[in-house]
This record gives C-alpha cells, sequence and structure tokens, in this order.
C-alpha cells in the first residue's frame, strides 16, 4: 500500500460559448493621424518626464570585482 493520499479529481468541462473560428475583430483607423519621427520624439519625451504614483524599477548596481 502506498503511503500517499490520492486526491479525487473533478472533470472540468471546456465552455460551452466559444467564439466562431476565423472571427476577426475590425477597428477604424480613421482620424488617427500616422506616426511622425516628431509625434514619435514627443511620445518618448513624455513618457521619461516623472509623473507621482508612477513606479520606476530599481536598478541594481553591479558590484566592483
Amino acid at each position: 500500500m502506498s503511503s500517499r493520499t490520492l486526491a479525487t479529481t473533478k472533470r472540468i468541462d471546456p465552455p460551452q460559448k466559444t467564439a466562431e473560428a476565423g472571427r476577426v475583430f475590425k477597428f477604424s483607423l480613421k482620424g488617427i493621424p500616422p506616426v511622425d519621427e516628431k509625434m514619435w520624439a514627443q511620445m518618448e519625451a513624455a513618457a521619461r518626464i516623472p509623473r507621482k504614483g508612477r513606479q520606476y524599477p530599481t536598478i541594481v548596481e553591479a558590484p566592483d570585482a
């Protein structure tokens, strides 16, 4: 006889409703301007500005060997 206890398992049935095969969501890009170099630079600069409550990762310095 084994010393471990065998737990009973429940069968998990897949959900009854699933999305149709090949279903594609379409979104209109009308009114969204293309991103040029100037706009990209503005977005990067805005992302670098510290904001209240924004958590930045702490950078751990490698010890000098």
